[in-house]
């Protein structure tokens, strides 16, 4: 069963367990979003086509993260007049897995084991993309009252070794 939704202006082919990029949502992670505009539903045998939307479809998500995008560089040049900009911009998203498709009588819900694998995915994505901290410098060790980092000379190692 899939079915093909509207949200912030785009169309969307879902499946049951889908993960999904959408332009960022205003909604906490883990919330469930509903989207109401479904334009078109199918069970694999009979296809649903609204006008302009499915009556009593829904499409279920549930939030994964927010995030932005690789950056992506705009060139631009005017040959022969030495013009030359050049931009960068990162679009931020929200990524959802589709949790459930309902379409009248017909229902399709996604697995546990394809939700929780979203999940980890997200969550590992989230740690791989947020920006560690910086080591401490040597002016903050001593203020803090951790142990004084011994400055070593290259001619001690060298001797040691």
């Amino acid at each position: 069963m899939y079915s093909v939704i509207k949200t912030s202006g785009f169309q969307y082919k879902v499946n049951a367990g889908q993960i999904l990029r959408l332009p960022l949502q205003q909604v906490e992670v883990g919330t469930t979003l509903t989207f109401a505009e479904v334009l078109l539903a199918s069970d694999g045998t009979s296809i649903q086509v609204g006008v302009p939307t499915v009556a009593g479809a829904k499409v279920s998500a549930e939030v994964l993260l927010h995030g932005k995008d690789d950056k992506v560089m705009v060139f631009r040049r005017k040959r022969r007049k030495g013009f030359r900009r050049l931009r960068g911009h990162r679009q931020q998203f929200t990524e959802v897995v589709v949790t459930g498709l309902e379409a009248g009588s017909q229902k399709a819900a996604a697995e546990p084991a394809r939700i929780e694998f979203a999940r980890k995915r997200a969550h590992a994505w989230a740690v791989r993309h947020t920006p560690s901290s910086k080591p401490l410098t040597r002016a903050e060790k001593i203020q803090q009252g951790l142990e004084k980092p011994a400055k070593v000379k290259k001619n001690s190692r060298r001797k040691e070794a």
